[in-house]
């Protein structure tokens, strides 16, 4: 046998002691927010100067990165029609095994965002028929979410024209306002920030799943602190559609 094996001091007591441990779960991860994007998230982090970094891929691809130990936390805001419940459903799923903690962070208004028009009286997707709809990546909240609204108005993407992928809620805004799309399924505050029309249609709960021993850590710490401060709340209060009374609730905590 070449080299040697290194373990955590609390490894050895534990594992003499006959407690169960999962290795894997104390292992060093990459100080990075997985997940879907969130742009009052994004913002808190830089200016946090927690010096986490951010790789946003939607909601699904951040929960399958996360269980492989490639993050200290993913966000996500994906609903469950069966439970009628945001997130928890999912993450019972598939990191009830796992030691972490799902904290909320905002609710946010989401609807039909697109360029104000003469004599306007669009109110659903169904108005948009044959017009350019912004497309989110697979197995993000918001493609999630929209499936099931096109599905409920006998809808499917082959009733529109399909702009190219867009992957965060700044990409989708910036296709409108280029006018290589007609309508997008977005955020209220980026649709006021810009000056465009938007007709709410849901009220979702942007989450954040996090490793219980990355919670502690230094980085993770200077995120929250940062939440907690006047500079938080003058930022947060630019964000329309916004809803962060509940920040830091747990919704779930595994066993």
């Amino acid at each position: 046998v070449m080299g040697k094996l290194l373990f955590h001091k609390k490894e050895i007591s534990n594992w003499i002691s006959g407690t169960k441990i999962n290795i894997s779960e104390v292992q060093d991860k990459p100080n990075v927010l997985l997940g879907s994007h969130d742009p009052l998230l994004e913002l808190a982090v830089k200016h946090s100067k927690s010096g986490i970094a951010m790789s946003f891929d939607g909601s699904i691809q951040g929960i399958d990165r996360f269980k492989l130990n490639q993050g200290i936390a993913s966000g996500l805001h994906i609903y469950d029609h069966n439970f009628k419940s945001w997130n928890v459903p999912l993450i019972k799923n598939q990191l009830n095994m796992k030691q972490v903690v799902l904290m909320e962070w905002a609710k946010r208004q989401r609807g039909l965002i697109f360029k104000q028009i003469n004599n306007n009286n669009k109110k659903s997707f169904k108005d948009f028929k044959g017009k350019i709809l912004v497309r989110r990546q697979l197995g993000s909240g918001a493609d999630n979410y929209l499936q099931y609204l096109l599905k409920n108005e006998d809808l499917t993407y082959d009733d529109f024209y399909n702009s190219d992928i867009a992957y965060s809620e700044n990409d989708a805004v910036s296709l409108i306002l280029s006018d290589h799309a007609d309508v997008s399924f977005g955020l209220e505050s980026e649709a006021k920030k810009f000056h465009l029309e938007f007709i709410p249609i849901v009220t979702e709960r942007f989450d954040l799943v996090v490793y219980r021993q990355s919670w502690f850590e230094k980085s993770f710490q200077a995120l929250l602190n940062f939440c907690r401060t006047k500079e938080f709340l003058k930022l947060a209060s630019s964000f329309q559609g916004y809803n962060i009374d509940n920040l830091g609730k747990i919704h779930f905590n595994s066993e």
